[in-house]
């Protein structure tokens, strides 16, 4: 809006108008002669509330209304329009409305230009406390993270720890632990792959038999377990995968071979993100590696624990491996069982010719022992229920026999 600070610029505007008045009034016509009107306020009103358009309207609205207040009075409209006050009113209700709707169409641009600026000024202001918002929650986010990236490194020194074992089946064991602890794994097991990808064995369990059985056949769920032996990598249940299928799976690769699978069946959706399946990627290489460093030490071990030539354990490991066995039936409910047979004194060779001949009937993780202080042949078979073991020690009783003939 026009805003003037200088005195004599009002003073010479009210002297000129003054001035013009003056000489209208002298020369023009008397305005002393005229009534005061009321339509005139009316007129005014409108012009400054609605602007310009609506005040000439309504003034000619009320002209119009002069005219036939003329009419029903019988008076000649031509000398009232020309020669009476209807010019002189028409002139002063068109001048109020133009000039008080000049005035107030400025006021509403400006009114409309404040609301623009106050607009915008709204808007920028919203933005910035969002802004603000966002970097107050990156912020905390990020102290989250540098939090967790602190936590992740005593995690890992912690389960690093954990996993220094000197035995592959102790080894194990901690790595369902680990999976339980950091990554938040509910029900999982840890299965032995046969040689021959066909059937997967339990190890450890966490969680039903219902949901992680004994043996778990390939053939079971082709499509997921073979996606997951091709790609040698951690394995999502997609839509098209057999019922079957186990919700997660991720290899353990021994010397860059898959020897255990892990298998979980429940998990917290949020560990099936990007961040959750990196923390899981990252837990199984550091597995794999120290596995692996676990199991060539094991094997330099164990080698001193066989009788020569033959995969025959000597008494004293096969007594650690039992224990390890009966730990994992309270810890994990993985059962177990063991066959026993009395033998008369067996040397090597017959001893090589039995463990020939009972690995036909064997699977991978069991393992055979000789007593020889009490002439026993001792078979260990992991995973395997009591219920289940009589029929299995009377079909091993005719190899060992027949053997020995």
């Amino acid at each position: 809006m026009y805003n003037n600070n200088k005195s004599w610029i009002k003073w010479s505007e009210f002297l000129v108008v003054s001035s013009i008045l003056y000489i209208i009034d002298l020369f023009v016509f008397s305005f002393s002669e005229l009534s005061a009107s009321p339509y005139v306020i009316i007129i005014l009103l409108f012009s400054i509330r609605y602007g310009i358009l609506y005040g000439l309207l309504i003034s000619g609205i009320i002209l119009g209304i002069h005219l036939v207040s003329a009419w029903s009075n019988n008076e000649d409209i031509y000398s009232y329009i020309f020669f009476g006050d209807f010019s002189i009113s028409a002139i002063i209700y068109l001048l109020t409305a133009y000039i008080s709707g000049i005035y107030s169409t400025r006021y509403r641009e400006r009114y409309e230009d404040k609301e623009s600026e106050r607009a915008e000024l709204q808007a920028q202001f919203e933005q910035a406390v969002t802004t603000l918002y966002t970097v107050n929650e990156t912020n905390d986010v990020l102290e989250k993270k540098i939090l967790a990236s602190e936590m992740t490194m005593v995690n890992v020194y912690k389960m690093l720890q954990a996993l220094d074992q000197d035995h592959v089946e102790m080894f194990i064991n901690e790595v369902a632990k680990t999976l339980e602890t950091y990554y938040g794994a509910k029900t999982l097991g840890v299965y032995h792959v046969d040689q021959s990808l066909r059937a997967l064995r339990i190890k450890v369990r966490k969680g039903e038999e219902k949901l992680l059985p004994q043996t778990i056949f390939i053939d079971s769920a082709p499509m997921f377990y073979e996606r997951l032996l091709q790609d040698e990598s951690i394995t999502i249940r997609r839509i098209t995968d057999e019922d079957t299928a186990p919700l997660l799976a991720a290899p353990i690769k021994i010397n860059n071979q898959i020897r255990q699978i892990i298998v979980i069946q429940e998990l917290d959706l949020s560990r099936l993100s990007n961040e959750g399946l990196s923390m899981l990627h990252m837990l199984i290489e550091i597995i794999s590696e120290q596995l692996t460093k676990t199991w060539n030490k094991s094997e330099k071990q164990e080698q001193q624990q066989y009788y020569p030539d033959t995969k025959v354990f000597k008494p004293s490991f096969f007594k650690e491996r039992i224990e390890i066995e009966k730990a994992r039936l309270v810890e994990f409910n993985v059962p177990y069982c063991y066959v026993n047979y009395k033998t008369k004194p067996l040397n090597l060779p017959t001893l090589q010719r039995v463990e020939i001949a009972l690995r036909k009937y064997l699977r991978e993780v069991d393992l055979i022992s000789y007593y020889p202080s009490a002439n026993q042949l001792i078979i260990l078979l992991p995973g395997t229920s009591k219920d289940n073991v009589e029929v299995i020690e009377k079909r091993l009783k005719n190899v060992v026999l027949e053997v020995l003939k």
